[in-house]
């Protein structure tokens, strides 16, 4: 650029920028035109401040890629874009340092957008399972429910309501009520009329499977052996997508019987009717379960380090008390995720939802061992009773639901014990098996 007979080069403003400096300097300044413009005129010297603040007033960028990188930061690294801009800047001066940061920006941003859309359609399947219970007359509690309800508890929900939805099919369409659904289960028009001697109610069980037998097949193509229902008509039950159950001809499946299977399914049945809790005589039940029993055990031992690291929210005061922080440590230890602008009453309803889950796993895990009154006072616990929870009764709930976990675990291994005992076939064994054994020592989950 010109200015009267003077000619600003690069070049000249390096010569600038050494003004002042020694002679060893200056000897170094000659390659530094091969420098960006910033780098070129540092700030050292009157010859550099002359250079930066000439190079300015010609609309050179003057500043040190430092400076810039420093200015973005400083305007804010809230949003994808800024920490983009933030890592681009960074790549100019650090290749390596700065697409590795690029990638992690771009990794957590994907993670966010697809928990958003996870969030979203988990809204949609709330709000229609909702509808759907208000169209059927079902109850606020199990609406209430639906609100709070953790993913895997609204798929169990949801099959509750569509096993009600079918009742008030087959009650109110008569026989044309009673076709539809047989057929949307699988059965032949045929066999829907053969049912006609049965109540609405049993005709209902006969299709949700509540009258089948268990039986053992073998897949004739990998050798697999698993165990299904089978109705009164030979068929096996399958689940469809939306979570209804369907009925078809093992044949359909390429299955075949399995008979000494099916003779060790009838033992273990047996075995858990006599062991396990009033009602439960299902040992498919019981297995499930201890699965869940030991992922609960994995889970909340680290819950309870987290607390065991922070012993200044065991204050037994109520959630109130605590602080913003507080609450957001305590919710953490519940596998609830709370951002650090929510409020504290925002904060308490999200770790009420978290005690409400712990809630139900204790319930689920007391199924066939029992409750004492106090323990279930402390699974009611839930949303709308955040005024009960304080950090030490959080703790407590923790600790309860791994000693529940721990009594499903040992009823599940005393039946599958006397199954290996009494000879059930090794693949019945690995059909039920649930986890490793628990150690002797138990103190690391308490």
């Amino acid at each position: 650029m010109a200015r009267g007979n003077i000619r600003f080069t690069p070049g000249l403003l390096t010569q600038l920028g050494s003004f002042g400096q020694g002679p060893a300097n200056q000897q170094g300044a000659a390659g530094a035109s091969m420098l960006p413009p910033a780098q070129q005129f540092g700030p050292s010297g009157l010859g550099g401040m002359f250079a930066r603040n000439l190079g300015g007033l010609l609309g050179m960028d003057m500043r040190t890629p430092q400076e810039r990188l420093g200015e973005l930061v400083s305007k804010g690294t809230g949003t994808f874009e800024e920490k983009m801009q933030v890592a681009q800047e960074l790549a100019k001066t650090d290749p390596l340092r700065g697409l590795q940061l690029m990638e992690s920006f771009k990794a957590e941003e994907a993670k966010k957008q697809a928990k958003a859309a996870d969030n979203e359609r988990q809204q949609r399947f709330r709000t229609s399972l909702i509808s759907r219970n208000e169209a059927i007359g079902g109850s606020e509690a199990r609406a209430d429910t639906i609100a709070d309800a953790t993913p895997e508890m609204l798929l169990d929900i949801r099959k509750e309501i569509l096993s009600d939805e079918r009742k008030a099919a087959i009650k109110n369409a008569g026989a044309a009520g009673r076709i539809a659904t047989g057929k949307a289960a699988g059965l032949s028009e045929k066999q829907v009329k053969s049912l006609s001697g049965l109540t609405d109610e049993q005709y209902s069980e006969v299709l949700s499977g509540l009258e089948s037998d268990d039986k053992a097949y073998q897949n004739q193509e990998t050798g697999e052996v698993g165990v299904y229902r089978v109705n009164r008509f030979g068929m096996v039950e399958i689940e469809n997508e939306n979570g209804t159950n369907r009925w078809v001809r093992p044949t359909e499946l390429n299955l075949k019987p399995a008979v000494k299977q099916t003779e060790d399914v009838g033992r273990a049945n047996e075995l858990t009717s006599k062991l396990a809790a009033e009602g439960v005589k299902d040992f498919r039940i019981v297995t499930n379960a201890a699965r869940d029993a030991y992922r609960a055990l994995d889970v909340n031992r680290s819950r309870l380090k987290l607390l065991d690291d922070n012993p200044d929210l065991i204050t037994g005061g109520a959630l109130a008390e605590l602080t913003t922080s507080a609450l957001i440590t305590l919710g953490s230890s519940l596998g609830i995720e709370i951002p650090a602008t929510a409020n504290a009453e925002a904060a308490q309803a999200l770790i009420a939802q978290g005690v409400e889950a712990v809630g139900q796993s204790i319930k689920a895990f007391g199924a066939g061992t029992g409750l004492s009154d106090a323990d279930r006072e402390f699974a009611k616990l839930g949303a709308g009773a955040t005024q009960e929870l304080t950090a030490a009764n959080i703790r407590r709930m923790i600790e309860l639901a791994n000693e529940k976990a721990e009594e499903a675990i040992g009823l599940h291994q005393r039946i599958y014990k006397t199954l290996g005992d009494e000879g059930a076939a090794p693949s019945s064994l690995a059909f039920y098996e649930a986890g490793p054994s628990l150690p002797s020592e138990l103190s690391q989950y308490y």
